[in-house]
Parts: structure tokens; sequence; C-alpha cells
């Protein structure tokens, strides 16, 4: 899509429910330039679409509602949207997210909690994610640390983390030996576990060497990559009959 506004007048059904599924979550600006529309077109179908709470909300938090909320933490997004989206005052909002906050607490990781830092870790900071998962920042560094996970480059580069948060080792002789030994039989994943870097780093690298993964391999590797799509399809389908049994 063009990153000129290039349409006008009455908004197809499309692209109102393009914004609405990006609203609070994405800057205003890019939302506009995604659905091709001026600006002040998309703030005047966000006040019609999401109007502002006059008064606070009598109806208790659900389930639902604070899933969307943990969703929208940290995003590029902001408070007076969420107020918006949720329809509750800016207060409630900050009250929920103390009250959140309090809950954090070192437990066992479920399978849930594996898709959603798998979904988040890359664009969210470390703070929001404790709140997004209810666990301590140790704890959730030491499960990234595992799954080699790592921030993403446009989000390291938009919040000015430094260099030390994310640190990038030069390949050494003997690391890249390893990975030239490893690469046939293991796992991408497996290999930045034992040499302590990123998925993406030893992906990069191996690409630069020209390396290969056996055919045995490659098979492997689409059968655990069915295991998952299934596992991540299983905890999407218990989180929406949840939502559904709070909403009943």
């Amino acid at each position: 899509m063009s990153d000129k506004p290039t349409k006008s007048g009455q908004w197809s059904q499309p692209d109102i429910g393009a914004l609405t599924r990006m609203y609070g979550s994405f800057k205003l600006s890019e939302i506009a330039r995604k659905v091709g529309r001026p600006l002040a077109s998309v703030n005047k179908m966000v006040a019609k679409l999401f109007p502002e709470t006059n008064g606070k909300s009598n109806t208790p938090w659900s389930a639902t509602d604070v899933a969307r909320l943990k969703s929208f933490y940290g995003s590029a997004g902001n408070i007076q949207e969420w107020a918006r989206i949720l329809k509750r005052t800016t207060a409630e909002i900050d009250r929920k997210i103390d009250s959140l906050d309090g809950e954090v607490a070192e437990r066992p990781w479920t399978r849930e909690d594996l898709a959603k830092i798998k979904k988040f870790y890359g664009s969210r900071g470390n703070y929001e994610l404790r709140i997004i998962l209810g666990m301590p920042e140790s704890q959730i560094e030491a499960k990234a640390k595992e799954m080699c996970l790592a921030k993403d480059k446009k989000f390291v580069s938009s919040n000015n983390v430094s260099a030390a948060s994310t640190p990038m080792p030069r390949w050494t002789k003997e690391d890249t030996a390893a990975l030239v030994r490893m690469h046939g039989t293991a796992s991408n994943a497996q290999i930045a576990q034992h040499l302590e870097r990123t998925t993406k780093a030893v992906t990069s690298k191996a690409n630069s060497l020209g390396l290969k993964k056996t055919t045995e391999h490659l098979r492997k590797m689409g059968r655990d990559n069915v295991d998952w799509r299934y596992h991540r399809q299983q905890c999407e389908e218990e989180e929406n009959g949840r939502s559904s049994d709070s909403n009943a």
C-alpha cells in the first residue's frame, strides 16, 4: 500500500475492520498510512467508533477485558486509546495496571504462557512483559534465554535499547566450527542455546556460510512445526473457551 493517503469519502467495511484491529496497538499515523487515508479522517472515524467515556464504568472487569488490556500494554498505543476501547476512564486503566503489577509472582509456565512470551517478547519491554505474563522479569528473561528469543530490531531501534542489553558477540573460530558441526542435525534453536546466541543470529550466520540442513532433518523440522502449530491452536481454543465462559 502507498505511504500517501489515496482514499477519500465513505469508509469501506474492510478499512473500518483494519482500523478496529489496529487501534490501541499502532500509532494513528501508522494506521492512516496502512489504510491509505488522511490522519484527520482516521481521527474522525476513531471518534465515531470509540467515543470517549465521560464517567466511571460500573461494569466489573471481565477476563476478556483484562486479556485485551494486557495485549495492548507496551504497544505503540496509549492509555487514552485503551480507555476508549474498553469503555473506561484512564484512571480505571491505571488502577487495573497497578492491580496487575501487584499480582506478579513466580509460578510454573503454562502452554498459554509459552505462546504469549513467543508472541510478545520481541516487541515489548521486560516491565511490560511482567504485566502481560504476571511473572517477575528474572523468570521471563530466563525463559527467553532458554527459548533463544530476542528483541526485534525495530523495537530495539525505536526504544533506544542499549547495545549492552542486547549483546551481539562476534563469531569466534570455535563458535563457527560448532555451528558447522551441528547444523546438519540440530535445530537452529538448539544451536543458539548451545552457543548462547539468538536463533536469528544462528540462521544469518548459517546462510552466510552456505550451510544446508539434511533432508531428514528438514522432515523432522516440518513435523515439529506441525506439532507447534497444533499446540498453539489448542492454546488459542482454550483461551477463547475461557473468554466465552466469562461472558456467558
